[in-house]
């Protein structure tokens, strides 16, 4: 699966299964947690390949998850792609 995929079906998906999602791949996630970055899911753009992650988005990230958690997130996310 792709990572825009997998983004997709974590927006998708009730709580439960895309929490169960993202431990299947390793994203410790809790459902608050993925509740916070939903809304987020639809600010990414397939240009950030060429122009890299903006620094506002980062901080939103941070913001719905923690310091720490949000860089370990961005970091699985370039992983990824």
């Amino acid at each position: 699966m792709d990572s825009m995929q997998l983004l997709n079906d974590i927006k998708m998906k009730s709580d439960h299964e895309a929490k169960l999602l993202a431990d299947s791949y390793g994203i410790d996630l809790s459902i608050k947690e993925i509740r916070a970055l939903r809304p987020l899911i639809d600010d990414i753009s397939f240009h950030w390949l060429f122009t890299g992650i903006p620094e506002s988005f980062i901080t939103k990230v941070k913001v719905a998850v923690g310091e720490k958690k949000g860089e370990e997130l961005l970091r699985q996310y370039l992983d990824m792609i």
